[in-house]
């Protein structure tokens, strides 16, 4: 276990758990450079978009952008292989103010997607888009910052929502409205409130994609539930579940996913599910099943899941949490110290994530005291029988 980030100054993560990182060759790794970790980011500051050559340990950058968070990054990831990356810019040319940009790396050629990218299928045809703007009123942590959103008023706007953009001509257009999804699946409260797309994602195959569904919390009144949709690339949609505590998912195939869940509107407790995302038929993992919400992820194998846990009151610490699927065994193989931060939204999650062979993993991670990346073998966790405290 090493940590591959140089230590000279700068802050270093990469993002989300569900994106991927590394080369097909394992040797490089993908990853966010700026200059602070103590406060959101503003619309002019810049993060620095490079690549770790995890033979010799230097950050090598190729871009920047301002269209950034502490949560997501830039929705930085391989684009279609080795061969380009794709991650988000601001532009004022477009009408949300914001873009995605591939970059081909042989030649440093770029092109823009009028439109920011949420999500990008695996075969680079499709993108899906959503309004970083209201997600950033929801949760800054999640959106950009200094575009306001033109529909701050309207719960559900008829002309925002889930956008898809063609890659190869450029072409956008809005699939899924909000005021179309409120009218097809009401539930009263939530449904009345100001609604929000958020953590929409390709299933591999490319030809549908899922998406939760959350109302904005209303001061003194009720908090927020998520709906969990899914649609083809026509826009059928549906509901595969009601308003409850839907989180983190994984696609496990083109038509099942593991998901942290409730499952009822009723319920107030996580377990990981089995769901199939067509007919919305759902299974309970057997025990181990952690009670708790983690960044689920399964090995490349299938075997392992791997999650990354919340600090408990009191206990400045996030746990990695192991389950060996074929013996019925979890274990918290590390343990590693957190800064709690003045603003929640810029915490530092440590959002684990495989290589493509399953060989590595990597997590951010704050226990030096600031942003670093630890790179780790399979091996190393699997083997483990106490926790490595960081």
């Amino acid at each position: 276990m090493r940590i591959i980030t140089p230590d000279d100054g700068y802050q270093y993560f990469f993002g989300y758990y569900d994106l991927q990182p590394f080369d097909s060759t394992e040797s490089r790794h993908l990853c966010h450079r700026v200059r602070f970790m103590d406060r959101l980011p503003g619309p002019d500051d810049r993060a620095e978009l490079g690549e770790i050559d995890l033979r010799t340990g230097r950050f090598e950058p190729f871009a920047g952008t301002t269209a950034w968070n502490f949560q997501q990054g830039a929705m930085l990831r391989r684009f279609h292989g080795d061969g380009a990356v794709l991650y988000n810019v601001r532009d004022e040319g477009t009408p949300s103010g914001f873009a995605a940009e591939i970059r081909l790396c042989g030649t440093g050629r770029t092109v823009r997607i009028p439109a920011p990218a949420a999500d990008v299928s695996q075969d680079g045809r499709h993108l899906l888009s959503v309004n970083f703007s209201r997600i950033f009123d929801f949760r800054p942590g999640y959106g950009y910052a200094g575009r306001p959103d033109p529909h701050r008023d309207e719960n559900a706007p008829a002309d925002d929502g889930v956008f898809l953009a063609d890659t190869d001509t450029g072409a956008v257009r809005l699939l899924v409205s909000y005021d179309r999804i409120r009218r097809e699946f009401p539930q009263p409260p939530y449904s009345d409130g100001k609604l929000l797309v958020n953590h929409i994602t390709f299933n591999p195959a490319g030809d549908r994609f899922l998406f939760l569904l959350r109302n904005f919390p209303e001061p003194g009144a009720r908090g927020w539930k998520t709906q969990l949709l899914v649609s083809d690339l026509e826009g059928n949609l549906t509901r595969l579940t009601d308003y409850c505590l839907n989180s983190h998912y994984y696609w496990l195939n083109d038509r099942e996913i593991l998901i942290v869940s409730s499952a009822r509107t009723e319920e107030n407790g996580f377990a990981l599910w089995r769901m199939d995302a067509v007919t919305g038929e759902k299974t309970r993992l057997p025990e181990p099943n952690p009670a708790f919400d983690i960044h689920c992820i399964p090995s490349p194998d299938g075997r392992w899941i791997i999650g990354d846990s919340y600090p408990g009151a009191g206990n400045p610490t996030r746990s990695l949490w192991l389950i060996d699927t074929e013996r019925g065994v979890m274990t918290e193989p590390v343990r590693a110290k957190t800064v709690i931060p003045p603003v929640v939204d810029i915490r530092c999650d440590l959002h684990v994530r495989w290589s493509p062979s399953g060989r590595y993993l990597s997590f951010d991670s704050t226990h030096t005291g600031r942003r670093t990346v630890v790179l780790l073998e399979r091996e190393e966790l699997t083997e483990r029988e106490e926790t490595l405290l960081l």
